[in-house]
C-alpha cells in the first residue's frame, strides 16, 4: 500500500508511508490532498489496516490541527474514520461507513453501539471491540459502506542514467 494513490480526475490523492517501528505492523502515515478549484488542501493522518473476517478495513485518525492557536487546537475534535477496502496491485477501492445509514440505524434502534451527536455528526464512542463488532456485522452491507472512492496507483518512472 506504500505509495501515492489518486482518483481518476486527480482531485484527491492519498499518500501512504508505512511506519517501520516495532509493533507498528500495517500502520501508515497518510497524507490526503484535495483540490478545490485552484486551491489545494492537505491533512495528515495515522492510518491502520485491520482485517475483520474476510474484509480489510482502513481506520484513519487525524493528526492534531496545526492551524489556529493553542486554545483552538485544544477544541479540535479528532475522530476515527472507517472504510472497507479492496486492495489490488494497482488500485484501492474504499467504501466509507455511511453517516446517513448509521443515523437511520440508530434511530430505528437496530444498532446499539454507543455514540454521541456533535454538530449534527454521529461519533461512535463505544469500545474498540464494540465498534469492530458493528463494522464486522455490516461488512457485507453496501448501504452501510456506500460512500465509495476508487484510487489508482501512481507509478513514478525511474529516470534513466
Amino acid at each position: 500500500m506504500n505509495g501515492i494513490w489518486s482518483d481518476k480526475e486527480g482531485d484527491v490523492t492519498f499518500s501512504f508511508q508505512e511506519r517501520k517501528e516495532e509493533g507498528k505492523e500495517k500502520e501508515y502515515k497518510l497524507v490526503v490532498k484535495e483540490k478545490d478549484g485552484e486551491q489545494q488542501m492537505s491533512g495528515e493522518f495515522e492510518a491502520r489496516v485491520v482485517r475483520l473476517g474476510a474484509f480489510e478495513f482502513l481506520d484513519i485518525y487525524p493528526q492534531s490541527s496545526k492551524e489556529g492557536n493553542e486554545f483552538y487546537r485544544a477544541h479540535f475534535t479528532r475522530a476515527h474514520t472507517i472504510a472497507r477496502m479492496e486492495i489490488s496491485q494497482d488500485s484501492i477501492q474504499m467504501a466509507f461507513l455511511s453517516a446517513s445509514w448509521l443515523k437511520a440505524k440508530m434511530k430505528g434502534k437496530s444498532v446499539d453501539t454507543p455514540c454521541v451527536e456533535v454538530d449534527d455528526t454521529l461519533m461512535l464512542t463505544g469500545t474498540t471491540e464494540e465498534v469492530q463488532e458493528l463494522v464486522f456485522s455490516h461488512a457485507n452491507d453496501d448501504r452501510a459502506f456506500a460512500d465509495s472512492v476508487l484510487l489508482e496507483k501512481q507509478w513514478i518512472e525511474k529516470e534513466e542514467q
